[in-house]
């Protein structure tokens, strides 16, 4: 290059060109030089965040909405801590660029002890950690740097995971050396089809959706990480096939939609919907739906193998689950699923005609001056929600109970289902609010839950967001009273510390937050009503009944958890 751009200077630029606007982390000695780079990037806004997982969790949130996302943070101490939150990224397919500082190479080739490490002389080790959340990882070099950058975006981009880019902090500072392709458009970022094995899993699909007389599909969240939820949608309404989702996929096609059906979750699905997927002879696996435990009603869905056919980003199964593969009728690869969707609508092979049974709103429960419930709390939930609403939904008892809510016109929704790492929610609806900030964001967390990252309300009220931010206050940690079941001894460990949770946002200085506590369903309804008109951000601390959600039985715990060692024959 004939100028004299650093290394970390134009690894920085060139994740610009994907059109991110702001970057997560906390500052620290080894990655100054980054720390500078992001600082002097006109393009960028360095959101100083209260640690390194809450930066990882908000990047995780950002990225949902926008479709990448990065975070920055210190040798050792830092990238562990984020750790947690690259993994949960790396699980539910979002591509987070985390830029890590190290010690300069005098230093490890010196073998010298320096603080952030073991004091053994050894580096390196670390690497291989915070590469065991990513799809890909690299170690830039002045030399390296231009095409090592193409790799690692292209690489996260087709996988849609986490990618770990390391630079040592004297190489940061050094020029890079090659033909610059800063500003130049990104290549080979979608994966791609092999011609034959795209024919062939045409034929196979085309067969079975021609000898369907009642199909139904399955919406998985990778539609929307990888952008065709579109064409899945042109798709379904060629084809006119009803659908439903998961718990963990829902919201991912609005759910206004006419042939929208509701929530699958096994034998926990309403009748109507448990029925129509389970008696289906074709169902549509569009995405990838993961069926774990939670997404399936503790792993009590009762839908034939020979029934699916799976369209996963790069694949398409005939007869297993996508998670089963090993057991599947017929296996194609490569095969992008944009492609497919693209020539199956074009063909248009037939057009169903089926009954559907619209969801029903959830009703509104409790008298106007009773505690409020789990019951009560949804339901004014739901009417309160209103089109192109955020609602991101903290793991635990909301995660249970909230699907249930039919979302108005455009309406999304997230929860961390799979990775379901408590303390998400907080700091992700406040990248969700920088990613989008000309819609709404609503967060619904448990009490135990928010206790873990809510000091990131601090770091809101800094960068002026205005979500709506509910914690359901019970004192307890409600979901783990439920999983367990009726255990005498669990009191002793699942009580939490009690909070003042309505006076934290003004204890961390946010400004003309409209806060408030509430304990009767009319005191909710009135403070949601005040929320959603209000022109800034609000807090509400909802006290609950005592009473929680129903433990699951002995027999169900033992279903989900499988505690019981098999009977020894003789």
């Amino acid at each position: 290059m004939n100028n004299n751009i650093t290394v970390a200077q134009y690894a920085v630029e060139r994740l610009s060109n994907l059109g991110i606007n702001h970057i997560f982390g906390v500052p620290g000695d080894y990655s100054f030089p980054i720390d500078d780079a992001i600082t002097y990037n006109s393009n960028f806004t360095f959101v100083i965040s209260s640690n390194e997982l809450n930066a990882s969790y908000a990047a995780d949130g950002y990225a949902r909405l926008h479709g990448a996302a990065i975070i920055t943070t210190t040798y050792g101490v830092g990238e562990l801590s984020a750790l947690n939150g690259m993994m949960g990224s790396l699980a539910e397919s979002l591509p987070v660029f985390h830029l890590v500082g190290c010690p300069s190479t005098r230093i490890t080739k010196a073998r010298r002890p320096m603080h952030h490490t073991l004091g053994d002389g050894e580096y390196g080790q670390f690497f291989e950690l915070s590469a065991s959340a990513c799809c890909a990882s690299t170690f830039l070099t002045p030399h390296n740097t231009i095409s090592e950058m193409e790799r690692i975006i292209s690489t996260a981009l087709i996988q849609r995971k986490p990618a770990l880019i390391e630079i040592a902090q004297d190489y940061a500072n050094m020029p890079v050396i090659g033909e610059s392709l800063l500003g130049k458009p990104f290549t080979n970022i979608l994966p791609v089809s092999m011609e034959n094995e795209l024919d062939e899993a045409l034929k196979t699909i085309v067969n079975k959706i021609s000898q369907a007389q009642n199909p139904v599909a399955l919406i998985g969240y990778k539609l929307q990480r990888y952008n065709v939820t579109k064409k899945a949608i042109k798709f379904l309404e060629n084809y006119g096939i009803p659908f439903a989702t998961t718990s963990g996929d829902k919201g991912i096609i609005s759910e206004s939609h006419p042939l929208y059906l509701g929530i699958y979750n096994g034998i926990r699905s309403p009748e109507n919907i448990r029925q129509t997927v389970e008696s289906a002879d074709l169902v549509l696996d569009l995405g990838g739906v993961i069926f774990f435990d939670l997404n399936s009603g503790f792993s009590s869905n009762h839908i034939s193998r020979e029934k699916m056919l799976s369209i996963t980003p790069e694949t398409v199964i005939i007869g297993a689950f996508k998670n089963e593969i090993h057991s599947f009728q017929s296996f194609f690869s490569p095969v992008w699923m944009g492609d497919i969707l693209d020539i199956l609508t074009d063909k248009n092979i037939k057009k169903f005609d089926l009954q559907i049974t619209k969801p029903s709103i959830l009703p509104i429960t409790g008298d106007a001056q009773s505690t409020i419930t789990y019951s009560s709390f949804a339901g004014k939930l739901q009417q309160q929600l209103k089109p192109d609403n955020i609602l991101f939904v903290e793991t635990g008892s909301a995660s249970l109970l909230l699907p249930k809510i039919l979302l108005p016109e455009n309406c999304v929704y997230h929860n961390q289902t799979l990775w379901g790492s408590i303390g998400w929610a907080t700091p992700a609806a406040f990248g969700a609010a920088l990613a989008a900030p000309e819609r709404r964001v609503i967060m619904v967390t448990g009490d135990g839950s928010h206790q873990m990252s809510a000091n990131d309300i601090g770091v809101m009220g800094r960068y002026e967001v205005k979500p709506i931010i509910l914690v359901l206050n019970n004192d307890i940690y409600g979901i783990e009273e439920y999983l367990e079941g009726n255990n005498p001894t669990n009191d002793q460990y699942n009580l939490i510390a009690r909070w003042q949770y309505a006076k934290i946002p003004e204890a961390m200085g946010c400004v003309n937050w409209n806060c408030s506590i509430v304990k009767t369903n009319a005191q909710l309804e009135e403070a949601m009503a005040k929320a959603w008109d209000f022109d800034g951000a609000s807090y509400i601390q909802i006290v609950l009944d005592p009473n929680l959600i129903p433990p699951l039985n002995s027999d169900e715990i033992e279903h989900q958890y499988q505690l019981k060692s098999p009977s020894i024959q003789h």
